[in-house]
């Protein structure tokens, strides 16, 4: 089984933890954290979308180094922690954001390395230059480059487009779970805070 598809299974199981916990606990109703989760959320999906823009068809085929991928190495990834912080904190917990931050931590930490071991086997010298000389993932901004213009493939874009909305509609789905608790639909087992 290769470490994506372990990565893949861990996820889906610790995010299925996360989110049954979400229905039978609930957070602290706190609008500063209500609102950092939002834009987190909105920002991690907007930026999935960008960087996707630029590695749909070609992840795997070339060294990927214009816009998002001159600032960082791994930024869907970045993105995607984006929304877990998001989430845990739209839903109003410091334990769920540990939580989620933790998950992320377990399933895209190994998969981070064993994807930069399989880059640098097949690009060798070009992407040990391009590792030297770009953060892995919290981006420098000072590194920014965009060109004129990209090869881009619709295709493939369209599917990372669907996934990315998710994230985007994630914070409508806490903030129903959330609502469901308050009239009472759902049972409050605990208080997260």
């Amino acid at each position: 089984m290769t470490v994506q598809r372990k990565r893949l299974i861990a996820s889906k199981i610790l995010t299925s933890l996360v989110v049954i916990s979400m229905f039978i606990s609930v957070g602290n109703s706190n609008a500063i954290f209500d609102i950092l989760g939002f834009i987190l959320m909105v920002t991690a999906g907007v930026g999935r979308i960008w960087a996707s823009a630029y590695i749909s068809g070609f992840k795997s085929g070339k060294v990927v180094k214009d816009g998002p991928y001159s600032i960082m190495r791994n930024p869907l990834y970045f993105f995607s922690f984006l929304g877990f912080v998001g989430a845990g904190l739209t839903f109003g917990s410091i334990v769920l954001t540990i939580m989620l931050i933790g998950t992320f931590m377990i399933t895209h930490i190994p998969t981070i390395l064993s994807e930069e071991k399989k880059l640098e086997g097949l690009f060798g010298d070009e992407y040990r230059k391009y590792i030297k000389s770009v953060p892995r993932f919290f981006p420098n901004f000072s590194k920014f480059y965009n060109p004129e213009e990209i090869q881009f493939y619709p295709k493939k874009f369209t599917k990372t487009l669907i996934e990315a909305t998710y994230l985007i509609f994630g914070y409508g789905a806490v903030k129903l779970i959330l609502w469901l608790h308050e009239i009472g639909v759902l049972p409050t087992l605990w208080i997260n805070f």
